[in-house]
Formats: structure tokens, C-alpha cells, sequence
């Protein structure tokens, strides 16, 4: 009866953490800030909590979850509608390299420590600090790095030049399947696709994923 009772514990607290990330939405662990964290770490331990100790009684951890997500949905509706209250919950971006040199007082201040700084670069693909411009901390703790104008990547304005619009690459056939609800925003009918399928002497259930551009041009992998 036990082990029942922890099953049926450990499926409504999944739904209620479910629930609870569909109120309070989706970001990734490198785009939450400090606050956001601590919160989905408190609420994964109520909630493996709420499933493994047969002696609580459940209604206090579906409460306690619901408390911690709304205090967090709360804080996320004041952030967008305040400035004054985004800077003071979330902080603010930290300077760390300005036109090529180390500002020493704000590293201390992001509680780094020059080889943190180094890593980081590395990370990003520099690999000597001369050809960092400037440096930014992030109030989710990530490090943005803009390079000196001799070392930045060539883009076609510097040759004049402007290329045509991609636009978005739509899926039309997924795992041998058509998409009939995506095939609708490609701009082709579906006696469209299966003519260019014929043409090229293809059938859906061969391939594993299929595209149409822009131009309404017609993309295929094969399994």
C-alpha cells in the first residue's frame, strides 16, 4: 500500500511541477537569474519531498510548491513592469572590460578573479585579452565579449553587398510524416509537395526530414 501511495505521490507532484512551469515559463539554466534558481531548486526539493516522505501530508507540499511559484511569477511580473524593480531583483550588467582594459574595482565587484575572466574568453574563442574590446557580466552570470574592430568577423556590409532574405526554414515532412498544419504556412499545397517528391523520385516514409525555404524551395534529407 506504501509503494502505491509514493507512486501516486511522485505522478501529482510531476503535475504540479508541470503545472507550475507553465505559469511561471520557460528559461533556460544560463538565463535565470539568482532569484528564479533558488526558487526551482526549492520547489524540486518539495516536491521529491512530497513523493518520498509517506508521513507528509500532501496538500502542505502542493501548497508550499504553490507558494514558492506564485512568489516567483509575482516577481516576474514586477520585473517587466518596473525598471527600478528589475535592476534591484535581478541586478545589473557589470562593465569588466571597457576599449581594451581591465576594470580591476568591478571584477571585484562581480567576485571574480582574473582567471575566471581568462576562461571565459577562451570559451568564447579568445584566447588573448588584446583582442577583447569590451567585456560585460550578465545578470544571469554569463560573460559577453564584443572584439577589437580588427579582430570582429566580416559581415557583408564591409563589402557592400546585401544578401536576400532567408526567412524561416519550415518542416514539411518529420520522420517520414507530413506536417500538413506546417505544410499550410510553407506557402505549397499538399499535391505541391508530393509533385516535387515525384519529380525528385522520393516518398515521404524515405525521408527523415524535408524543408521549404522562403522561395518555397524544397529541401530533403534521407534517412
Amino acid at each position: 500500500m506504501e509503494f502505491v501511495y509514493v507512486i501516486v505521490l511522485s505522478l501529482g507532484s510531476i503535475l504540479v511541477l508541470f503545472v507550475l512551469t507553465k505559469i511561471m515559463g520557460y528559461r533556460q539554466i544560463s538565463e535565470m537569474s539568482f532569484f528564479d534558481y533558488i526558487i526551482g531548486i526549492s520547489i524540486g526539493s518539495i516536491a521529491a519531498e512530497m513523493a518520498t516522505n509517506v508521513d507528509l501530508e500532501w496538500w502542505k507540499g502542493v501548497l508550499a510548491m504553490t507558494i514558492y511559484g506564485g512568489a516567483g511569477f509575482l516577481l516576474s511580473l514586477v520585473t517587466q513592469k518596473s525598471i527600478r524593480a528589475r535592476k534591484f531583483i535581478s541586478g545589473q550588467p557589470i562593465v569588466l572590460m571597457e576599449n581594451g582594459k581591465i576594470i580591476k574595482k568591478n571584477l571585484n565587484k562581480a567576485r571574480l578573479e582574473i582567471n575566471d575572466l581568462l576562461t571565459s574568453a577562451r570559451g568564447n574563442g579568445y584566447f588573448n585579452l588584446a583582442d577583447i574590446d569590451f567585456a560585460i557580466m550578465e545578470t544571469t552570470g554569463k560573460i559577453s565579449f564584443a572584439p577589437v574592430s580588427g579582430k570582429r568577423q566580416l559581415n557583408p556590409q564591409d563589402f557592400n553587398f546585401t544578401p536576400q532574405r532567408e526567412g524561416l526554414y519550415i518542416n514539411v515532412i518529420v520522420d517520414g510524416k507530413i506536417m500538413e498544419e506546417d505544410l499550410k504556412k510553407s506557402g505549397i499545397t499538399l499535391n505541391e509537395l508530393k509533385r516535387k517528391l515525384k519529380s525528385q523520385g522520393k516518398k515521404p516514409q524515405d525521408i527523415i526530414l524535408a524543408t521549404v525555404d522562403i522561395n518555397k524551395s524544397l529541401t530533403i534529407f534521407e534517412k
